[in-house]
């Protein structure tokens, strides 16, 4: 399994989202949106629309993917079959 969050460098609700996801033993990657123009395009290619962070991409070793917007508790842990 693969987690990416993208963030901006000031977005304390993603900061939230990493401290969770580490409390919980999970690895991930975060993409910081507003300071790297790849990433951003990156972003918006993959957000399905909705622009604002954190974004949450998880990816399955079968690469079925699961997306969720926000600080969404109950989507991540159904995600993560918490």
């Amino acid at each position: 399994m693969n987690i990416t969050i993208y963030s901006t460098s000031s977005c304390s609700t993603c900061q939230s989202l990493c401290d969770w996801l580490h409390k919980n033993g999970f690895d991930y990657t975060k993409k910081i949106t507003d300071t790297d123009q790849a990433t951003m395009e990156e972003f918006m290619a993959i957000n399905d629309g909705f622009i604002g962070v954190p974004f949450t991409v998880i990816t399955e070793d079968d690469g079925k993917q699961t997306k969720v917007s926000g600080y969404d508790l109950a989507a991540l842990k159904a995600a993560l079959q918490l």
